[in-house]
């Protein structure tokens, strides 16, 4: 075990899930289940080399569980910041994520292992300010986008853009209602408090990702020939992840009649967010054999937060103007 290298794959793990839906969050996404089945598709494809290199270790179907915890919780990721935003989301969320992971830890819930850190004091006065923190963070009023700042990513060279004005609404499907879900229209209070209730329910699924591997991890007698290091569960944890980002999809046909929101130009985002996410979370797997899950949970869970923040204020001016909400970030993200 190396503090170095744990660290190291925390810093890497923020800063991939802090950035891993900006490319998404500027295209018109729907309700996020098509982005979701696309992301699952990149994440599988990470695992995969992820599990060649570990010299294909045995499948673990337990480890399945842990993603389809994190599927679920994720199923709400696009809602949520098409309503309150990007940084808010993720604060929001990254606060029950950061106590749950951190309760299972630390105090061997589900089965696992207790960790108890060097200095408790210290450890408890830390998750204080970080459920502070997101508190603070969670009152802030995000205002509307224009719709020059809900457009893609890779946009066409200004006089192709009347060419494109066409094919930009042909390659989207849009459910049988005929709207177009819109990209953080200004939410009323009632929906605000329905998304920030909704980010911290997917929060709690978020925490409770990696104790399906962990219980295995502390149960060897139960599984002898399990793998001996986190990254060898990565494989097993991203099939989950893709199998019920499948099931989600199918479910969703059905219930629009085969009339999703789907739009060619996310399949590009969504892939990109994917191998973002897959790339973070092995990281955090090495975080954990690392520093153990009680130190690792608290990082991981609020610093991509702030950076999702931080892409909030400076790129897309979630919160005002950028001076006004510069201040208020400082203000208000100091705790995490």
């Amino acid at each position: 075990m190396s503090v170095a290298t744990g660290l190291a794959a925390c810093a890497l793990a923020s800063a991939l899930f802090g950035s891993m839906f900006v490319p998404v969050k500027k295209c018109q996404s729907g309700d996020g289940i098509f982005v979701q089945w696309i992301m699952s598709i990149a994440i599988l494809l990470v695992g995969l080399v992820v599990y060649a290199s570990q010299g294909f270790p045995e499948f673990e179907p337990v480890a399945m569980l842990g993603g389809f915890f994190w599927a679920l919780g994720n199923a709400t990721a696009v809602p949520i910041m098409n309503t309150i935003g990007i940084g808010m989301g993720m604060l929001v969320w990254g606060t029950t994520n950061c106590v749950a992971g951190w309760a299972a830890g630390r105090f061997g819930l589900f089965g696992i292992n207790a960790t108890v850190p060097e200095r408790p004091i210290l450890n408890y006065f830390g998750l204080i300010l970080v459920v502070v923190g997101g508190f603070l963070f969670s009152l802030i009023r995000p205002i509307e986008t224009t719709p020059s700042e809900r457009s893609p990513l890779m946009s066409a060279p200004d006089d192709d853009l009347a060419d494109d004005a066409e094919s930009d609404e042909s390659d989207i499907v849009v459910p049988r209602g005929g709207a177009v879900p819109t990209t953080h229209a200004d939410p009323g209070n009632q929906k605000r408090m329905v998304a920030i209730t909704i980010s911290l329910v997917a929060g709690l699924f978020y925490g409770i990702t990696f104790v399906p591997v962990i219980y295995i991890q502390d149960h060897p007698e139960l599984y002898p020939t399990a793998p001996k290091t986190g990254l060898g569960f990565v494989f097993s944890h991203y099939m989950g992840i893709f199998t019920t980002a499948s099931v989600l999809m199918v479910i969703y046909l059905a219930i629009s009649r085969n009339n999703p929101f789907a739009s060619a130009r996310l399949i590009g985002p969504s892939l990109t967010a994917g191998s973002m996410w897959g790339i973070a979370q092995s990281a955090w797997f090495v975080a954990n054999d690392n520093l153990s899950q009680a130190v690792s949970f608290p990082i991981i869970s609020m610093v991509p937060g702030v950076i999702a923040a931080l892409w909030s204020v400076l790129y897309f001016s979630h919160y005002g103007s950028r001076q006004s909400s510069i201040a208020s970030l400082r203000r208000d993200t100091t705790f995490p």
